[in-house]
């Protein structure tokens, strides 16, 4: 499209120039051009990433579809293919969803289950697995947005939707208990209890804790990892961007730092048969300015995954 925007303004500005010398020529009458339509319907995505977690019932697909006066596009086809993360392994392409559309604005807003992702596709001599927390984390399917003209034919086709597998312990989650101390000194008024977090999994056993520092919002993100034994650890690697100050604080390097909120307990994840699955964490940051606000803020939530 960028290219066409390009020409499109040339030939409009080459158009203005010519016309602005040639003077004194006959009046042009132009009469009953071949009329030229739009090849190309207009696909608009509200949903480019769905969030795929072993357990959720069902996942909303977003679509709009601008189809101009003239054009031959009668339906809009949803091309699916899986890759597996555990082998690299790409399915088959299968139909997942069709919409009918005509000219005009068509909303389309689609419900799709796991039943749906699955039917028709084969990948690594088979299909998908009958209970979806086999999937391993890290897979995902590709959705193409393909319209179709009259005859069938599909005159597009363009990747547009990705739904990725998430840990089944990773989602939205509202802390249910908050504590904050800066410098020995409990922070009362800086509770974020009741705030919902996004926990995200980066693979099976790597998750991301996103946007919130204790009561702080938006300020960065760090990840843990969840041990065999449900315990966690959040690494100290300079590539985790802490809140602030010098050193992040983490229970496995710097427990004598922790003097006011738990390490011991803490740390950890409950699962919950019923999905409510609840994690402890306990991190901090330590600021070395040499002057009365130096020393450790440490932090501690619990909290409670969403249904």
């Amino acid at each position: 499209m960028k290219n066409k925007f390009h020409f499109i303004l040339l030939f409009l500005a080459t158009t203005m120039v010519f016309t602005a010398c040639v003077k004194d020529e006959d009046e042009v009458s132009y009469g009953a051009e071949t009329p030229v339509d739009r090849a190309d319907p207009l696909l608009l995505v509200n949903t480019p990433i769905i969030s795929f977690v072993a357990g959720e019932p069902s996942y909303e697909l977003d679509l709009l579809a601008f189809i101009p006066s003239g054009n031959a596009t009668s339906k809009i086809n949803v091309l699916s293919t899986f890759t597996d993360a555990a082998t690299g392994a790409v399915s088959n392409e299968v139909v997942l969803k069709t919409f009918d559309v005509s000219s005009g604005e068509n909303p389309i807003n689609s419900t799709i289950t796991y039943a749906d992702l699955k039917a028709g596709l084969t990948v690594n001599g088979g299909g998908l697995p009958a209970n979806e927390v086999d999937i391993a984390v890290g897979s995902k399917w590709d959705l193409t947005l393909a319209p179709v003209d009259g005859s069938g034919a599909a005159t597009f086709g363009t990747k547009a939707v990705t739904v990725g597998v998430l840990s089944p312990f990773a989602g939205i989650y509202t802390v249910i208990e908050s504590d904050y101390w800066r410098i020995n000194v409990q922070s009362g008024g800086a509770d974020w209890t009741g705030t919902q977090i996004f926990i995200g999994s980066v693979d099976e056993n790597t998750f991301s804790h996103n946007d919130w520092w204790g009561p702080f919002a938006a300020t960065g993100f760090f990840t843990f990892d969840l041990n065999p034994d449900n315990t966690i650890t959040i690494p100290d690697v300079p590539e985790q961007l802490f809140f602030s100050g010098n050193d992040m604080l983490t229970c496995q390097e710097d427990a004598g730092s922790f003097a006011n909120v738990p390490c011991t307990g803490s740390n950890e994840l409950i699962p919950s048969a019923d999905g409510k699955h609840i994690i402890t964490l306990t991190y901090g940051y330590f600021t070395a300015s040499g002057d009365e606000n130096e020393g450790p803020r440490e932090f501690y939530e619990k909290l409670e995954k969403n249904l």
